[in-house]
């Protein structure tokens, strides 16, 4: 049916290749002044193109980083520890070329900048200390188990089989997705995090009240 109603388009030039970021110079600061009463942060840094071979241990590492909502460490350090904030998330986007990864939090101003010392401490964190058992083996069960909610709706479907496509995943991707996940182990998970996260290059953006961050 597709291919009787595109029958008569033409074929267009494909568009050109996707221009990659420059490579990110040393961390900073950018302080955006709003009257806000929560501060807005949002640290990031260059991440992982989709066929990474470690795009897989990077998810699983992300997950106990940030990622896995209630379970991650940082939600565990700033919210549930210290009440800094309600909403703590990190996450790993990867375009065809490129990638970026995101530390997203908001936050009080007057506790902005000790939530921001505190993601950079679990950043470094990441990197120097093994995931524990318990640690690697929730992210993969979790990971795994969710892997079916991709397809609980037509619409979901037709968007991951795009995907699949668009990356060239290959049809039996939903298969293999399972054992791709699960054959992530800790010495993996350590690995990627000193390759991949890199909180000398950190770009951290804070919008909110600056006279109430500074006075803190």
């Amino acid at each position: 049916m597709l291919n009787t109603a595109l029958r008569s388009w033409a074929k267009g030039e494909p568009s050109a290749v996707t221009t990659v970021p420059v490579k990110i110079g040393p961390a900073k600061l950018v302080r955006v002044n709003k009257e806000l009463t929560q501060a807005n942060i949002v640290m990031g840094q260059s991440g992982v193109a989709r066929d990474n071979p470690d795009y897989y241990a990077i998810q699983v590492m992300n997950y106990v980083l940030g990622g896995g909502g209630f379970s991650s460490r940082a939600m565990d350090s700033i919210r549930n520890e210290r009440g800094l904030a309600y909403s703590v998330y990190s996450f790993f986007a990867a375009e065809k070329n490129h990638g970026t990864f995101e530390f997203v939090m908001q936050t009080k101003n007057e506790s902005a900048l000790e939530a921001i010392r505190i993601a950079n401490d679990e950043i470094r964190r990441m990197r120097e200390e093994p995931v524990s058992e318990q640690e690697l083996n929730d992210a993969k069960d979790y990971l795994i188990g969710s892997f079916p909610l991709r397809f609980d709706t037509n619409r979901k479907v037709a968007s991951f089989l795009a995907q699949v496509e668009y990356f060239k995943l290959g049809l039996d991707y939903p298969d293999r997705y399972a054992d791709l996940i699960r054959n992530v182990n800790r010495e993996e998970v350590l690995r990627v995090a000193k390759q991949y996260l890199h909180p000398e290059t950190l770009i951290t953006v804070i919008v909110g009240n600056l006279k109430k961050i500074a006075e803190k």
